[in-house]
């Protein structure tokens, strides 16, 4: 069983042409990751989260893998 986890794809990838080849962006996990980091900030900023900055970065790719999880 492999360890890696599902990155959901690109994001927001770029597909080939004749001008330049394909190149897919960030994941689609890192991008979810970033939304929620986004918002645990605020939520920091206004006191309601304490969390670190390592604390809210393990959080945030929690809550992208939840939602990578819902889409199946």
């Amino acid at each position: 069983m492999s360890d890696r986890k599902d990155n959901g794809g690109p994001a927001f990838p770029i597909l080939k042409t004749d001008t330049h080849d394909t190149w897919p962006g960030m994941t689609l996990r890192d991008w979810f990751a970033g939304q929620a980091l986004a918002t645990a900030w605020d939520a920091r900023d206004k006191g309601y989260y304490d969390g670190d900055d390592s604390d809210m970065a393990m959080c945030a790719y929690r809550i992208a893998d939840a939602m990578l999880e819902a889409r199946k």
